[in-house]
């Protein structure tokens, strides 16, 4: 649920086109001197000046605020100056970024961009990339993403516009963020807040730290977590002995504060403190954003669940089961779960049995919708070989005529037997490659159809076993505690299993199309060897016969994170008692290869399931990608990886 609830922020962060703190930048009393100043200013930069501060905190505002732009513009225009008309630009970057309107969004940053490197106005140019860059996390696009983000870091890093780096930087950590690779994430933030903190910008470093917390959180390293948040305190102490009146406009950064130190100490299991925190998030709780009602009730129910205010925890989990079902389906489901968890915690089963089957029912339905997904990809791209494979036979045939053409004309020259000489061998050779052809097309089907047909049953089996474990829980017939956990066990980890195959098929996919991204750099094969072995070593007993010399570093061009993947997927016995795993590691000088064998390896079972099968074929499209063999036989698995010379 903490995991649904990051996410939420995340994407309603990007909504709102700004970071948290300037939310409560908005103040009536304000708006209105600032109002009056502009109905009695000139036409000149402090009109400039006094539109930007209206447009800024008139952002709950999106009609009026889209007013107050377009008359900057304009001004802007008429006094022809460049820096506020690269300013309007942006601000109507930001309103389409809100009203998800790429095309349009395109538009005003191709006029910022012109603009903003004629003038050299760097910050501004970059500001409006990284809002046009976030804006493919709205649309899922998130290969696209990185790569973009990737070339704006490259541009910012030329240019040298530090501005632009964290920014970029900023980007870079939501790719990965978004796909899956969260401690990148936190890692690229943190360079992105050391590098913000050079600007004395508030509103800047606030948003990179907010950031931090949530990748903190997510990864569930708490001293890290812990040391972000107070941070996050210690800025916004400086912000406030800088500028004591900014107090309640501060409201809200008090909120976020308090909350994550509440969260922080729910996680470490520390009531006393959590208790002395949700206080403080009580006082600075207004109600007024979505996503901060979505954590405050979040951070209640967990509470309240916690010191078994039952009745206070269920008030909380209804006012969260209302708020996701504005978002997604799938979070509503989660949230009647823990609804029932907690009817069940107060003995009130019965009122829990249709809340369970209710969301077990969505939840399988969701996964099957997957599935189906799946199935789809895989009919689609059997209908695209046809297809190709209908294209070469118009080929073939305009060949053949083109030909018989030729042959006509080869007659009429009189070389008539020399052509029809060659014109048969060449249909021979024409048919006995069409021939191959049917072949492979008959037994990629066969092979499809089999893949297929062992997916339903390694999906729909382990489906069925979930169920009829959720099923029995939810009953009212009495199981005892040892009978409970190894329900949850087989649920817990026939999930796991399901999550992990899936994954294993969209990366199989991928690497099949040549579209699967690699970090390639240059790295020691000795650490990740022995990190292999040493992980593999916890679990298993194993003999390793190392073939190395122990002073030679040998270095290796490849995916660090697929290396390891790699090894440890072979590093796993069959599972047979009385058998060992061996593990031989030898170094070809002469090819310049290391030569990895390993007897008795689970990838060799002699009935494999549909995961062994598509982890070796993983394997072996990875490792003939980075240019080595792959050989597997009833006794053992050889793999090679090519050596930097």
């Amino acid at each position: 649920m903490k995991i649904i609830i990051s996410k939420i922020v995340l994407l309603l962060c990007c909504l709102l086109g700004g970071s948290l703190t300037s939310l409560y930048a908005g103040d009536n009393d304000v708006k209105e001197e600032l109002i009056q100043q502009l109905e009695s200013s000139r036409h000149d930069t402090i009109r400039l000046k006094t539109l930007c501060e209206l447009v800024d905190i008139s952002k709950p505002e999106p009609v009026v605020r889209k007013q107050y732009v377009e008359e900057l513009l304009k001004e802007a225009e008429s006094q022809r100056n460049n820096f506020y008309k690269c300013r309007a630009y942006l601000y109507h970057i930001y309103i389409c970024f809100n009203e998800n309107k790429q095309d349009e969004l395109q538009k005003w940053l191709d006029q910022l961009v012109t603009l903003a490197r004629k003038e050299k106005y760097y910050d501004l140019m970059f500001l409006g990339k990284q809002c046009a860059i976030d804006l493919l996390v709205l649309n899922q696009s998130f290969e696209e993403l990185e790569n973009e983000a990737l070339e704006m870091l490259h541009e910012a890093q030329t240019l040298k516009n530090k501005k632009g780096i964290v920014l970029a930087y900023q980007s870079i950590a939501r790719a990965y963020r978004m796909t899956g690779r969260v401690k990148p994430a936190a890692e690229m933030l943190e360079k992105a807040y050391a590098q913000s903190l050079e600007f004395d910008d508030y509103v800047f470093s606030a948003d990179i730290s907010n950031s931090l917390i949530a990748v903190y959180k997510l990864l569930k390293d708490y001293p890290s977590l812990l040391k972000s948040i107070q941070e996050r305190e210690r800025i916004i102490q400086k912000e406030l002995r800088r500028q004591p009146h900014k107090e309640q406009m501060l409201q809200m950064d008090f909120f976020y504060l308090y909350i994550s130190y509440a969260e922080y100490y729910l996680a470490i299991n520390d009531l006393q403190n959590v208790k002395r925190y949700k206080q403080l998030t009580d006082k600075y709780y207004s109600g007024r954003y979505f996503v901060n009602t979505l954590r405050y009730y979040e951070m209640n129910k967990t509470y309240y669940a916690n010191t078994e205010q039952w009745d206070k925890a269920i008030a909380s989990v209804d006012s969260l089961i209302a708020g996701y079902l504005k978002v997604e389906y799938s979070y509503y489901n989660n949230a009647l779960l823990e609804k029932a968890d907690i009817l069940s915690s107060m003995n009130k089963y019965e009122e829990a049995l249709p809340l369970y089957e209710k969301a077990l029912a969505a939840n399988d339905s969701i996964l099957v919708s997957i599935y189906s997904r799946q199935v789809d990809f895989i009919k689609d791209t059997h209908a695209e070989e046809k297809i190709q494979l209908q294209t070469l036979r118009f080929r073939y045939y305009i060949n053949v005529s083109v030909l018989v053409l030729i042959a006509a004309i080869i007659i009429v020259l009189l070389i008539f037997f020399i052509l029809k000489y060659r014109i048969n061998r060449e249909l021979r050779h024409s048919e006995k490659k069409m021939r191959q052809i049917a072949r492979e097309v008959e037994k990629v089907n066969e092979v499809k159809e089999a893949f297929i047909s062992n997916m339903n049953n390694a999906i729909r089996e382990p489906l069925t076993e979930v169920v009829d474990c959720s099923l029995a829980l939810a009953s009212n017939e009495e199981f005892t505690k040892e009978q409970r956990d190894r329900a949850s066990g087989i649920i817990s980890g026939t999930a796991t299993e399901l999550s992990q195959l899936i994954n294993d098929i969209l990366d199989l996919s991928r690497l099949e199309a040549g579209m699967m991204k690699f970090q390639v750099e240059e790295l020691s094969f000795n650490s990740y060897l022995e990190e292999a072995i040493a992980s593999a070593s916890a679990n298993y007993v194993l003999q390793k016969n190392i073939k190395l010399k122990a002073d030679v570093n040998y270095s290796v061009r490849y995916d660090g994170n697929w290396l390891y993947r790699l090894m440890r997927t072979v590093f796993v016995p069959i599972g047979e008692p009385e058998r060992m795993l061996s593990i031989l590691v030898e170094v070809d000088t002469e090819e310049g290869k290391i030569i990895v064998t390993a007897y008795h390896s689970i990838l060799v079972s002699v009935n494999p399931g549909q995961s062994i099968v598509i982890q070796n074929e993983m394997n072996r499209m990875l490792v003939e990608h980075f240019g080595g063999s792959w050989e597997v036989n009833r006794a053992y698995v050889k793999f090679t990886i090519p050596l930097i010379q």
